[in-house]
């Protein structure tokens, strides 16, 4: 049993070294000669990308862009990517926002669906409003 969670715990680091390095390539400071950052820096940025979408909860893919000085299509890669990773839950809507949903959200909803068993999708979107915290947290 110790080794199958020392395996797990270095598959994880594993994923999280990887996609480290794959973000790390993909934020540039522009100035003058295109520097790179280095691997401290890209790794703050990365978790201060994180913590910006957490904080603000919906967020306009535009000014998230705009905030990392990035492209929409390197923003949506982004957040699609720690998507897959489980960093991250959220939704793209057709409005070009990021609407985050924390773990604790989707458990909510879940437990809805599982009390109330067949439900429709307007049934789900009424109650997210009441499950989901759609407003920036305090800082």
């Amino acid at each position: 049993a110790v080794v199958s969670t020392q395996s797990t715990g270095e598959e994880q680091e594993r994923r999280e070294h990887e996609e480290y390095l794959l973000l790390k390539e993909s934020f540039a400071v522009e100035d003058e000669g295109q520097e790179t950052l280095d691997e401290e820096a890209a790794k703050n940025l990365l978790l201060e990308f994180i913590d910006f979408i957490k904080r603000h909860k919906v967020v306009q893919l535009e000014d998230l862009g705009a905030h990392f000085n990035l492209k929409i299509h390197e923003v949506v890669e982004r957040i699609e990517s720690l998507q897959e990773e489980g960093t991250i839950n959220g939704v793209i809507d057709d409005r070009g926002k990021f609407i985050y949903i924390s773990e604790e959200e989707l458990k909510s909803v879940a437990k809805f669906i599982e009390q109330n068993g067949r439900v429709s999708i307007s049934d789900i979107a009424t109650a997210s409003n009441r499950l989901i915290n759609l407003e920036p947290l305090e800082t």
